[in-house]
């Protein structure tokens, strides 16, 4: 049965602005055009001729939410966590598992390698899509561990990185490391030569470290200016302070490299946002939210798998473990859209782009998410003139409506 959606402002990203007519069938869209005239009421329309349409979000870092994570020991609340950023508007999202030991990981790993086998790739009404997983971990460095539990981390090993991506049964879409250290780029090209984005986070790297990692394969940069180093002097070999580029200097500098950002105002300056977003374009800058598993949870402490975390007032959630390290995100990537545009004063086409077809595009998911063209999955948002959610739509079936 054909839906059609009445649209007052539309981000395909080809269209935007300008009344619009999509039409949904099994799921798809099969057809845009022009609103010429005020449209046919009727049970399969949806009006939305005063609201904007833009494609359903793609996250590629969540980690949990409600007081869960993507570890094993949380898997019979996957769906939770799927169904509350779904809810959200994050219609596609990569389960982030971060550093733990290795039998944690592998049986992690697995479990929800089995759950996207028993989804076969389909829509499932009530949850998010998950195309994929990010391992973020445990190659990563002790001196930038963050939230990062240190007595986990290991140094790069070709024999656990095959144990992990045997494990994962082909679903590893990205895998976060530290490049500068020993091993990394025989690693690096180990899981580049599988079709896994290999992306620097946690990482100390220099400019020489990263040249390195990238011509072994590296490709992407993990909550770029977060446990990674800005431009900054350094003492170098012939006894002086020199510039040292750091992992954001490099991403700046070296067009093979793209990058994802927490823009919930406490990760990432939002002042920082639009230089970067002009070397770099929506395409190779990324909106990530790095929900941490307390998302979407009331201030207070919290013990998280073994880390205790406390969510702040403010909104933002800080470890246990001493240093003042932010424990991921309290937000959800629509909040990071909308930041993007109040903090920041980004166009919201560019936020909603740096949020869709760029994320789909970086894990090649772009045949079919991360727009609104012919032959796409039906998977949008109507948002109000406020940037409020008014519905979410997965596979063209409303999921969510907000009054």
């Amino acid at each position: 049965m054909t839906k059609t959606i009445l649209c007052g402002a539309l981000f395909t990203p080809a269209l935007w602005n300008g009344l619009a007519s999509i039409q949904i069938n099994d799921g798809r869209v099969v057809n845009i055009e022009a609103l010429v005239s005020a449209g046919a009421a009727g049970p399969d329309v949806i009006d939305a001729r005063d609201a904007i349409v833009i494609p359903g979000l793609v996250d590629l870092q969540v980690n949990g939410a409600l007081g869960w994570s993507f570890q094993v020991d949380h898997a019979a609340h996957y769906n939770e966590i799927l169904a509350y950023h779904l809810a959200a508007g994050t219609t596609s999202l990569l389960p982030t598992l971060i550093t733990a030991p290795e039998q944690v990981l592998t049986a992690s790993l697995s479990s929800l390698a089995r759950q996207a086998a028993a989804v076969g790739g389909e829509a499932q009404a009530g949850q998010a899509r998950t195309p994929g997983i990010h391992l973020e971990g445990p190659f990563l460095n002790p001196e930038k561990s963050g939230a990062h539990d240190p007595s986990a981390l290991r140094a790069p090993d070709l024999d656990l990185a095959r144990r992990l991506v045997t494990a994962s049964a082909g679903c590893l879409k990205i895998v976060t490391l530290a490049p500068e250290l020993p091993g990394a780029p025989a690693l690096i090209g180990y899981l580049a030569g599988l079709g896994i984005t290999v992306s620097a986070g946690h990482t100390a790297a220099t400019y020489d470290d990263l040249q390195r990692a990238i011509t072994a394969g590296l490709r992407m940069v993990t909550h770029a200016g977060n446990a990674s180093d800005w431009p900054h002097r350094a003492l170098g070999e012939m006894g002086f302070l020199s510039s040292q580029p750091g992992l954001v200097g490099t991403l700046m500098a070296d067009d093979r490299l793209m990058g994802g950002v927490i823009l919930d105002g406490f990760h990432f300056h939002p002042a920082l946002l639009a230089p970067l977003l002009k070397i770099k374009g929506p395409d190779h800058l990324l909106l990530v939210s790095d929900a941490s598993s307390v998302a979407g949870c009331p201030p207070g402490d919290y013990d998280s798998g073994g880390l205790l975390v406390t969510i702040h007032p403010q909104g933002f959630a800080t470890s246990g473990r001493g240093g003042g390290w932010l424990a991921g995100s309290t937000i959800t990537l629509l909040d990071a859209v909308r930041r993007s545009v109040s903090l920041a004063g980004l166009p919201l086409q560019t936020a909603v782009h740096m949020a869709t077809l760029g994320p789909a595009r970086a894990i090649g998911a772009a045949a079919h998410s991360g727009h609104l063209t012919p032959g796409a999955h039906a998977d949008l948002l109507i948002l109000n003139q406020n940037l409020s959610l008014r519905q979410v739509l997965l596979a063209g079936e409303v999921v969510r409506t907000y009054p």
